[in-house]
C-alpha cells in the first residue's frame, strides 16, 4: 500500500512539472521575441527532461532516483523562473506601449511675489489676465468663476500677458505651464518673480489606437524630446528635439532627420502667423506630428515623446556611450539631471548625466543649435548601436524600457517593438545608420504665441527640405 501512494505521489509529480513545461511554452510564444529554432529547442529540451525525469523517478534504483529528483528540480526552479519573468515582462508590455491615452494642460494662477494673494480667493473681484487664443478658454474660465468672481481680460501675445502682470496692468494672470517654458527663455529670473496661489489640469483623451498595422514594414517615427522642467511626461510641452527615424527593416536601414527647434512653421490646425516648430507642442504632440507631416509631405506612422532624463536612464543602463567630439570644451548645462562635463577631442566615454549635458550643449560652437542637433545624432546613434550590437542588452529589454516607462509616450504598439527584437535577434546583423538635418537663416518674425513681438526664428531652406523628403522615401521603398 505504501509503495502504491508513493507511485501516485510521483506520477502526480510528473504530472504538474509537465503542466508546469507546458505553462512555461505557452509564456514564451506570448512574448514573441524568440525565433523559431530556439523555442523548437526549448520544447525539445524540456521534453526530453520531462520523459528521463519520470523514468528514473520511477526506477527502484537509488541513483535513478536522484537523478530523477534533480531534473524535476531543474524543471521545476526553470519553470517558475521563467514563468514569473515572463509574466512580468508580457504584463508591462501591455502598459508601456500604445500608452499615450491622455494628454494633460496644467494650468497656474500666478502673481507677483511680492504681492499680497495667497490663495485664490484673495482674487475675489480683481483682474485676471489670459490668453485668448487658449483652445480650452471657455473650460478654463469656467474653472475660476466655479470658485471665484473675476475680471477677465484677454490678451492674444504670451510676452504681452506677462508684461501686463509685472505692470500691475492685471492682479494675476492664468497660464498653461508649458507656456511658462517660453516665458523662462527671455526671463531667467521669472522664477523669483512669480508665485503660483492656484493650479489644475485639463485631460484630453487620445483616441489613437493603432490595431491595424504590419509589424514588419518600413516606418517614420516622430521623436519629441521635451525639455520641460517637469517630469510629468504627460503634460503638454513644448517640443524641443524634433527628429523623424525612418526605419526599414528589409534593408536594416535608420535615417536620423533632425529638425531645428526654431524652424518657422504653419502649426497644424492655427490660422495666421507662422509660429517655431518648438511651439507646437504647446497644442500636443498630435499636433506637432501633423505638423511635421505637412512641411515634409510624408507620413509619419508612430510618434513617441520623451522627457530629456530618459537620456541618463538608458545610458545608464546599457553601461555608458562612446561618442568623438571634433572639439575640447566643458558643457555648459548642468541642470536637469545633467552635470558638467570635460569634454575631449576624440573619443569620450560618457555616463547618462554627461550624454545628456553632452546632447544639449550649443553654448561651445558658434553655430549654437545647429550644432547641437548633431550632437543629438550622435548620442542617438551610440545608443542604437550599443543596444543592436550586444544581445545580453536586447535580452534585457523589459529593464530597458521599464526604466523609461515613466518618462515616455507613445503610440507605438508593442508587437512592433517584439517584432524587430525578435528579428534582430535571430541574425544580430548590423544596421546602417544614416543622419541628416534641414537647416534654414535666421530672422526675427511675429509668430503665433507672440503676435505683437518679434522673436528669433529660422525660415526654412526649401531645398533642404526636399532633400531631405527625398532621402527618407528612399529609405522606405528600398528593398
Amino acid at each position: 500500500m505504501k509503495s502504491r501512494i508513493l507511485f501516485i505521489i510521483k506520477i502526480v509529480w510528473a504530472f504538474i512539472m509537465a503542466c508546469l513545461s507546458l505553462y512555461l511554452v505557452k509564456v514564451i510564444l506570448d512574448l514573441n521575441i524568440f525565433v523559431t529554432k530556439y523555442i523548437v529547442i526549448l520544447i525539445g529540451g524540456l521534453i526530453i527532461l520531462n520523459i528521463v525525469g519520470i523514468i528514473t523517478l520511477l526506477s527502484k534504483k537509488i541513483l535513478l532516483k536522484f537523478i530523477g529528483c534533480l531534473i524535476y528540480g531543474i524543471i521545476f526552479v526553470v519553470s517558475i523562473l521563467g514563468i514569473s519573468v515572463g509574466n512580468d515582462i508580457i504584463d508591462f508590455f501591455r502598459n508601456a506601449f500604445n500608452n499615450n491615452i491622455v494628454e494633460i494642460s496644467t494650468y497656474k494662477v500666478l502673481v507677483l511675489n511680492d504681492s499680497d494673494y495667497n490663495d485664490l480667493s484673495d482674487l475675489q473681484e480683481k483682474t485676471m489676465g489670459l490668453l485668448d487664443s487658449d483652445i480650452f478658454i471657455d473650460d478654463v474660465k469656467s474653472e475660476i468663476t466655479d470658485n471665484i468672481k473675476v475680471d477677465f481680460i484677454d490678451h492674444d501675445d504670451v510676452f504681452d500677458l506677462y508684461n501686463a502682470l509685472m505692470n500691475n496692468d492685471v492682479s494675476s494672470v492664468l497660464l498653461d505651464e508649458a507656456y511658462l517654458d517660453i516665458l523662462e527663455d527671455e526671463y531667467d529670473d521669472i522664477g523669483a518673480m512669480l508665485r503660483v496661489v492656484y493650479s489644475f489640469n485639463i485631460e484630453t483623451e487620445i483616441n489613437d489606437n493603432n490595431s491595424d498595422f504590419d509589424t514588419l514594414k518600413p516606418i517614420n517615427i516622430y521623436l519629441s524630446g521635451s525639455d520641460s522642467r517637469s517630469n510629468r511626461i504627460y503634460n503638454k510641452s513644448r517640443s524641443d528635439v524634433n527628429m523623424i527615424i525612418t526605419i526599414n527593416p528589409y534593408t536594416k536601414n535608420i535615417l536620423l532627420t533632425s529638425i531645428p527647434r526654431d524652424y518657422y512653421v504653419q502649426v497644424y490646425g492655427k490660422v495666421g502667423l507662422k509660429d517655431k516648430l518648438t511651439h507646437s507642442g504647446i497644442y500636443g504632440i498630435g499636433v506637432t506630428v501633423a505638423t511635421v507631416e505637412e512641411l515634409f509631405d510624408i507620413e509619419i506612422d508612430y510618434s513617441i515623446k520623451v522627457g530629456f532624463s530618459s537620456v541618463i536612464e538608458v545610458v545608464d543602463l546599457i553601461g555608458g556611450i562612446d561618442i568623438y567630439s571634433d572639439k575640447a570644451f566643458t558643457t555648459y548645462c548642468s541642470d536637469g539631471g545633467a552635470k558638467s562635463t570635460e569634454v575631449v577631442e576624440g573619443w569620450n566615454h560618457f555616463d547618462g548625466a554627461e550624454a545628456l549635458s553632452y546632447a544639449r550643449e550649443r553654448h561651445a560652437y558658434s553655430s549654437g543649435d545647429r550644432h547641437r542637433i548633431l550632437n543629438q545624432q550622435q548620442v542617438l546613434t551610440a545608443i542604437i548601436n550599443k543596444i543592436i550590437s550586444d544581445k545580453s542588452t536586447l535580452l534585457r529589454y523589459d529593464e530597458l524600457l521599464n526604466a523609461l516607462s515613466n518618462l515616455y509616450v507613445t503610440n507605438i504598439p508593442s508587437d512592433i517593438i517584439t517584432s524587430y527584437i525578435k528579428m534582430q535577434l535571430s541574425d544580430m546583423s548590423e544596421w546602417i545608420i544614416e543622419t541628416q538635418s534641414v537647416d534654414g537663416s535666421g530672422a526675427m518674425r511675429h509668430t503665433f504665441t507672440a503676435p505683437n513681438n518679434n522673436r528669433y526664428v529660422m525660415i526654412p531652406y526649401e531645398d533642404d527640405l526636399k532633400k531631405a523628403t527625398e532621402k527618407i522615401n528612399e529609405i522606405l521603398e528600398s528593398l
